[in-house]
């Protein structure tokens, strides 16, 4: 099958974990797929469980070995996929369809690519936090700009750099990062797809952030001692510090809420647009934002040329909202990435990306829930709360929207605005 992606699943005594992965893998939509799972010889029942799925996987084995990267190892031999993806026990994909859209992309995109990479969902015992990759490929001469689990290498490559075991008393948990920085200096070519992947445990010893960054240290000077690369470890570690402090919350505060939704709506937009680029939102030529929009986030937000966002909307942008070329959103239209898990005893937030492709129209007073992806061409009408993903060119309106009808698909106009002082 073209395309198709090896997932090798590592894991040892999580009987929990292994189930909610596994079926996390065969929720896929996707039918270009395989399930390689790799046991280290537990005795907890995970074997059990792996044992039930045994007849839908490619290959599978419960042994003792040399640790996760030498069982990472043992699932590439194995691998019979265009490309590879780990998975590991008790992470999942972000939704049902993440295979699909790589696949999708991969076939519209990613023929020049040897790696795809994506964001990633940091999961908390009380939340859930988008973790945004990077588009600048070149950060990786200092540290890695994506998560692992969120990454998609050929398998020609990955066979070629396999975790190099002899490393592991110099690199600990980050021989990964060793891998893929051998990769990146190598000069294989990285590409970013703008979707979450996985969702992650926030766990483990990988969480103890300043280890992360003396090993991001220690793997990108390749062993000499470099002034650069120790100044980024410095700098790394004196803001990670600081953004823990209390100052750092109340400067944040007053940063992106105070002026963004309180000083910035009295400004002309040449003044607002400034101010929000320098927090990291992105703004096409042409697209404008008018006054009196609401800001969540917004350096999670993305918005292509000749777009048009109109007055006392909500953009909820903590798990990121992207917006293509010449989308109109009306008066009042509420885009809401986050949510919360009715079902938790602790009211977990929940938080899915926001797709919004070129020429769509957002009615006046719409709303668009977490995850959703509206498709080129959509309208939604005045009114309606968006819970699916609405194919492109169709017309969807009431609560729940459903279709209603189709627009034409020879669109080609822009929403431009240039009024002074708005």
């Amino acid at each position: 099958m073209q395309h198709k992606i090896s997932v090798i699943t590592v894991v040892y005594n999580d009987v929990k974990g292994i189930r909610q992965t596994l079926e996390s893998f065969f929720s896929q939509t996707c039918a270009e797929k395989e399930l390689i799972v790799i046991d280290g010889g537990s005795q907890d029942g995970t074997v059990d469980v792996v044992r039930k799925y045994a007849d839908r996987l490619a290959y599978w084995c419960s042994e003792r070995d040399g640790g996760i990267y030498d069982a990472m190892n043992k699932g590439i031999a194995h691998a019979t996929g265009e490309w590879i993806n780990i998975l590991n026990a008790g992470d999942v994909y972000a939704n049902e369809a993440t295979l699909q859209q790589v696949v999708d992309f991969m076939a519209e995109q990613g023929a020049a690519a040897d790696v795809i990479y994506g964001d990633s969902i940091a999961v908390g015992r009380d939340y859930d936090q988008l973790e945004k990759a990077s588009t600048d490929v070149s950060l990786m001469d200092y540290y890695p700009i994506y998560r692992h689990g969120s990454s998609f290498i050929r398998t020609e490559v990955q066979q070629q750099f396999l975790y190099d075991l002899s490393q592991r008393a110099r690199f600990g948990y980050a021989l990964d990062w060793h891998m893929i920085y051998r990769v990146y200096k190598a000069g294989y070519r990285f590409q970013k797809i703008n979707i979450p992947i996985e969702r992650y445990l926030v766990e483990g010893a990988s969480s103890n952030v300043y280890r992360n960054f003396y090993y991001n240290y220690k793997v990108t000077s390749e062993g000499r001692f470099n002034l650069r690369h120790f100044l980024v470890l410095a700098k790394s570690s004196v803001r990670y510090a600081f953004s823990r402090s209390w100052l750092y919350r109340y400067l944040k505060g007053f940063g992106t809420e105070v002026m963004v939704n309180d000083v910035l709506p009295h400004l002309p937009w040449r003044l607002r647009r400034a101010y929000l680029k320098l927090l990291g939102m992105r703004v096409g030529k042409g697209s404008f934002v008018m006054k009196r929009t609401y800001f969540m986030a917004p350096w999670h937000i993305e918005i292509g040329e000749g777009s048009h966002i109109n007055r006392g909307c909500t953009l909820d942008a903590r798990a990121g909202i992207t917006i293509g070329n010449s989308v109109s959103i009306s008066h009042q239209v509420n885009i809401m990435t986050g949510s919360h898990d009715v079902r938790s005893r602790r009211f977990e937030g929940v938080f899915e990306p926001i797709t919004i492709a070129d020429y769509a129209w957002l009615g006046i007073g719409c709303t668009i829930l977490k995850g959703v992806h509206i498709g080129k061409g959509a309208v939604v009408c005045a009114g309606a709360v968006v819970t699916k993903d609405v194919p492109p060119y169709a017309i969807v309106g009431g609560v729940p929207a459903r279709k209603i009808g189709e627009r034409p698909q020879d669109l080609d106009y822009h929403c431009y605005w240039n009024e002074p002082f708005t």
